[in-house]
Formats: C-alpha cells, structure tokens, sequence
C-alpha cells in the first residue's frame, strides 16, 4: 500500500472564443442601404458607359456613311388639324 499510484484525474480547460459585436436594427439598414447605394452607383455607371457608346458609335456611323443616316420608317406623327387639312385637300 504505500507504493500505489495515485490516480490521474484529468483536467478539462475550456477556450471560450470572444463575445460577438451585438447586431442592432441600425446596422442592418446602413448595411442594406450601403448595398442598395452600391447597386444604383453600378446601375447608372454601366447606363453611361452604355449611351457613351451608342452615341459614339451613331456619331461614327454618319461620319462613315452619311447618305444612309435617313433610313428610319416615319412614323407620321403629325397634329390632328395638319392630318385633317392633309385628307381635306385630297379629296378635292
């Protein structure tokens, strides 16, 4: 008896990771109204990139061929008074 081992007991340690930031209502607006403030910039971006092109592109069609500017179907969009005289004048 007066050699025995003693029995091991085993020691636990735990690690506790750090408190989280506490998420309010306000930070999920400013977060949301950030990413809706990021998607209009992009939006309005990629528009102006988009009608610099298309006016770049018209501009250098006429400069390239401008006989063939004048290719559009009319549409005769004329007031109701210049038609109204027009169908006068045809009938006569």
């Amino acid at each position: 008896m007066l050699f025995q081992p003693r029995p091991i007991t085993p020691v636990m340690i735990r690690v506790v990771p750090p408190p989280t930031e506490d998420v309010s209502v306000v930070n999920i607006l400013v977060d949301a109204l950030g990413l809706v403030g990021l998607i209009t910039i992009g939006a309005l971006v990629t528009g102006l990139v988009f009608a610099v092109v298309l006016i770049r592109y018209k501009q250098w069609r006429e400069r390239v061929a401008p006989d063939s500017a004048d290719t559009g179907t009319r549409l005769d969009l004329s007031t109701h008074s210049e038609r109204a005289r027009d169908t006068s004048t045809r009938s006569e």
